[in-house]
């Protein structure tokens, strides 16, 4: 549901214009590392995406608050930690998503504000034009726990999305992590994708949650499972073979537009996704 092949080109493309190399047809270079303790690290579709009132749909309304950097449980202490209380992004930890002129998936810089304490991802018309907003953290690892608390403004045309990408798209593997992909313009449902092999195979499911308030959403990746969390609650546990293996994966924020998203008369010029804090976790000792 992801759109991967448009995304790959446009993602090399982001970081080339955030200052990184690519290798390769569409492969993104490994930016740096967000600290010294910090990782540097056959065809056909399959679709497990519930239809509604179905034993797979999934429903999820307990909020949380804000969290601190401490470690946490077995996690330990966070290698990525923001709460957006500056007054700009840290470029220590993201890159900004720099695509305004790409046929699909375009995104512009301008669409991105930190303040209050919040990311601000502002999808809309810019120059006539609708442009996605996003960022790209530089910190990318093989398995651990994703964390982001993200709210989204309703509008058809876009969508407020949390994912984990590859450093290069198809080598070692491919494979795609979606979290977070509320693609419902009015913000009642969120889909949870799994991505796997170059014919892009997908699993997924749906969590009926009104993102318009405030919700936590996480997943964990070790060797042989996903789990999805929403609100400190498991929605979600996938151990079968589109488990990625290999990759180092980046946690990318954006609110996005693409090819088969559409604006209709009642969208807002500009749609805000917000992002309240984020953590990542390395997998714990024995489980990497």
């Amino acid at each position: 549901m992801a759109l991967r092949s448009a995304r790959t080109a446009v993602l090399a493309l982001a970081v080339v214009a955030a200052g990184c190399s690519t290798g390769g047809h569409g492969r993104v270079a490994a930016p740096p590392a967000v600290s010294p303790s910090a990782p540097a690290a056959g065809g056909g579709t399959v679709s497990a995406t519930p239809s509604p009132g179905s034993s797979d749909e999934l429903r999820v309304i307990r909020p949380r608050g804000t969290p601190s950097p401490r470690p946490y449980g077995r996690w330990g202490r966070p290698v990525l930690y923001d709460d957006f209380g500056g007054a700009r992004l840290d470029p220590r930890k993201w890159q900004v998503y720099d695509a305004p002129n790409a046929r699909s998936h375009p995104g512009s810089p301008a669409g991105v504000h930190v303040a209050d304490g919040r990311l601000r991802l502002v999808g809309g018309l810019y120059g006539g034009r609708d442009q996605s907003a996003g960022v790209v953290s530089r910190l990318a690892q093989t398995y651990g726990r994703w964390e982001a608390r993200i709210r989204a403004d309703r509008g058809s045309g876009y969508s407020a999305t949390a994912f984990l990408w590859p450093t290069r798209l198809g080598s070692p593997e491919w494979a795609e992590i979606d979290f977070a992909e509320i693609i419902d313009g009015t913000r009642r449902t969120g889909g949870l994708f799994i991505h796997h092999g170059a014919q892009d195979r997908q699993l997924s499911k749906i969590a009926r949650v009104d993102f318009t308030r405030w919700h936590t959403v996480a997943v964990d990746w070790l060797p042989a499972k996903l789990r999805f969390w929403v609100d400190g609650e498991v929605v979600w546990d996938y151990q079968g073979p589109y488990v990625p293996k290999q990759a180092d994966m980046h946690l990318n924020l954006r609110n996005e537009t693409a090819d088969g998203f559409h604006r209709m008369a009642s969208t807002p010029q500009r749609v805000t996704m917000e992002v309240d804090w984020v953590r990542v976790f390395r997998a714990p000792a024995g489980r990497r």
